[in-house]
């Protein structure tokens, strides 16, 4: 695959010249002649248009060629409809708004479509997504090892909001050094996720960013890649000495703490038990630098070491050591007969000096000079908004490997590198492109070797985008960020962490103090259900007094105010619903994972537990909770659903009466849910339903969209 870099260097390198003299800001990577260097920015309009729009231009070229090439012709643009229900799931992960696509549809701007994509990119709703997308590939968890992983969250969160550049974010998650619970080091949260297993932690991170298997060669030379078990814990070598945990806390206690402590152990051994677990939490992180050492394992079975060598870090593809690793001489006599007893992970070399190495490994790791970093993330992103990678599997590349199309692998490699792996641009290239705004492809790829990508895959939707997008049915204003920056617990842990490691006068108090009243419960938990009865209250305080409102409306046969009422008490519902209840957040607000038997596991949403182990594989449960569940219960038969205000606020719909504006009352349905207005036929087959009963025969029509596939596939 890369040797055919080689052969379009010439090429690329004049035509990204051309790319770069319009981009001010840019800096062009093959040509290294410009004389500013590109600054990826926060904003998706930091970079000019036209810049973009040479991008994308060269991408459908190297499309088209490709398709002429096999003698495919070229799809036609999708309609306006199909490009904006595509473009709002791919960039923010739910269907657009009644609003939103009344005003697109509308629109006379020769521009919408490039307008639209950046403002969609700027908005929450991209960080949303986007973090779904983190989630699963760096099972992203909000309990970690027991400690919470919500400043871990937040770090993902804030840097897709900050738009930090990919190289950046990677190296913080490589050589982040510090407290889990500390808003500075909370990046640490990536080596916690494979706590005590370094092994796999750098089989992990090889996978994810370079998108490469070394597992095989953890306990023998690979069978059919080129590396050794030696290669694999020389790459180990690189994270060697790390550190969990500052140690036991209570031992740095003075004697009258310690005997304050066990009066307390006396008094409740509960709160002392969670005392020590607290004092536990608050000490856990990533201490090291990194020593550049690793030993090779008992039962060693590659061509080259024995078991208990001591080797040093050396890079897989250059055999670089990057830092000067000496082996201890005290550790360097001959042990192969000696049993020692070490847990995994906590292999500890005596003697070893902190060097530094984790920050020479995660800068080589993400150096546009590594042959697989910018080609890994592109072709995933490239996979995120087409639906299928360039490179299959996406993390199975070898030196053989070949994309289905190398021109353009090449070159989507480089814009990836003079983006300064700016995510954000690069997204808006694919989606200005004519490739993806064609209309999709609805066969099944035979052969991802040989796809043309004559337009994106028709695919199903992931569980988050079907919940977003029925959330987006239900209440208003759900693309925010509702997570707190750390929870009342963990902010109070943490608190009393640098308390006590600063010995303020009391910490300790405070402490006893704070595991009293949490068993008592006024934790975050308890704080939780106190809101949400709190809500409880004021909706049934809100209903009781608009529906006595509603009723002497209607008694005066004012259809007109009863109208208006019910618009007002479905604004309200859905304002106290959205703005608290935790259950109506979007999917990166909720616990990651949810739990077992919540909507978005049943539909496919990832443990966790495995890299990108999500699934969009149809299953009865998913059957019967459209039919049943969510649609049912929380949006047709609830009257203060957006929806629902939707059809109110059609000036010809009375509610209840049989004198409706049929046509009105489809189109809304159809255009909030669909996102484009019914043909003849459709508005023939359900005329009929509404003028009969409109109460019942509108719920019909959302119940049957739903569980459409024009609903649930994204094409």
């Amino acid at each position: 695959m890369f040797t055919m870099r080689n052969f379009l260097s010439h090429y690329l390198t004049g035509l990204l010249a051309l790319v770069a003299a319009s981009m001010p800001n840019a800096h062009c990577h093959a040509t290294n002649t410009s004389s500013k260097a590109y600054k990826p920015s926060a904003s998706a309009k930091s970079v000019e248009r036209e810049a973009i729009v040479k991008i994308s231009d060269q991408i459908d070229n190297l499309v088209l060629a490709k398709l002429d090439a096999e003698g495919i012709k070229q799809s036609p643009q999708a309609s306006d409809e199909v490009f904006l229900r595509r473009i709002y799931l791919d960039v923010i992960g739910r269907i657009p708004t009644l609003e939103e696509t009344t005003a697109f549809l509308n629109s006379k701007s020769k521009n919408k479509r490039a307008d639209l994509i950046d403002r969609l990119l700027d908005s929450y709703g991209f960080v949303s997504h986007q973090f779904n997308f983190y989630a699963d590939l760096l099972r992203v968890k909000t309990r970690i090892n027991k400690v919470a992983g919500q400043p871990y969250i937040d770090f993902i969160k804030d840097s897709l909001e900050d738009n930090m550049p990919y190289d950046q974010f990677v190296v913080e998650l490589l050589s982040a050094e510090g407290k889990m619970l500390s808003k500075e080091s909370s990046a640490v949260g990536y080596y916690l996720r494979d706590l005590n297993m370094p092994e796999d932690n750098m089989s992990n991170t090889v996978r994810i960013f370079l998108g490469t298997r070394l597992e095989c060669a953890q306990c023998h030379d690979h069978p059919f890649d080129k590396w050794t078990q030696r290669d694999y814990f020389e790459m180990v070598a690189f994270t060697g000495g790390i550190d969990y945990g500052e140690g036991n806390p209570q031992k740095r206690f003075s004697k009258e703490d310690r005997e304050k402590l066990q009066a307390m152990r006396q008094e409740s051994n509960e709160s002392y038990f969670r005392i020590r677990r607290l004092l536990s939490a608050s000490q856990m992180g990533v201490f090291g630098s990194g020593t550049g050492l690793a030993r090779l394992p008992e039962g060693f079975m590659g061509s080259d070491g024995e078991e208990n060598e001591i080797v040093t870090g050396k890079t897989m593809f250059e055999k670089n050591a990057l830092v000067d690793a000496a082996v201890p001489t005290q550790s360097k006599s001959k042990s192969k007969n000696k049993k020692r007893k070490r847990q995994r992970g906590q292999k500890k070399i005596p003697g070893a000096q902190e060097i530094g190495s984790r920050k020479a490994y995660a800068q080589w790791l993400t150096s546009a000079e590594n042959p697989r970093f910018a080609t890994t993330i592109a072709n995933r992103l490239w996979k995120q908004a087409f639906g299928l990678a360039l490179i299959e599997p996406v993390d199975v590349i070898e030196d053989n490997t070949e994309a289905s199309n190398e021109q353009l692998m090449s070159y989507l490699t480089d814009v990836m590198i003079d983006f300064k792996f700016d995510r954000k641009q690069f997204l808006r290239a694919i989606y200005n492109s004519r490739t993806y705004q064609s209309v999709a492809t609805a066969s099944d790829v035979s052969d991802p070797l040989t796809h043309a990508f004559n337009g994106p895959i028709v695919r199903r939707m992931s569980a988050e985008q079907i919940w977003d997008s029925l959330l987006a049915l239900t209440v208003p204003d759900t693309d925010r960020r509702t997570s707190e920056p750390m929870d009342y617990r963990t902010a109070q842990v943490t608190k009393f962490a640098t308390a006590l490691s600063e010995n303020e006068e009391g910490a300790l108090e405070n402490l006893i103090e704070f595991a009293k009243s949490n068993r008592k419960g006024s934790s975050t938990a308890s704080a939780s259900k106190k809101a949400a009865k709190q809500v409880g209250r004021e909706m049934r305080a809100t209903m009781k007094s608009l529906n006595k409102a509603i009723r002497v409306a209607r008694d005066n046969r004012d259809e007109r105010a009863a109208r208006s009422l019910m618009l007002e008490r479905a604004e309200k519902i859905q304002s106290l619903k959205s703005g608290i209840a935790k259950k109506y957040s979007r999917a990166s607000e909720l616990p990651s994972p949810a739990p077992a038997g919540h909507f978005l596991r049943q539909f496919g949403q990832s443990d966790r537990d495995q890299i990108e182990n999500s699934n969009s594989d149809p299953a009865v449960p998913q059957v019967l909770s459209m039919m049943n569940g969510m649609i049912e219960k929380q949006i047709v038969k609830d009257p203060n659903t957006v929806l629902m205000s939707n059809l109110l606020k059609m000036s010809k719909v009375r509610y209840g009466s049989r004198n409706v504006h049929q046509t009105d009352a489809i189109d809304t349905v159809f255009l909030t849910m669909l996102n484009r207005e019914p043909t003849r036929s459709e508005k023939r087959q359900w005329k009929p339903e509404i003028r009969s009963n409109f109460e019942s025969a509108y719920g019909d029509l959302i119940w049957t969209l739903a569980n459409s596939n024009e609903f649930i596939f994204l094409k």
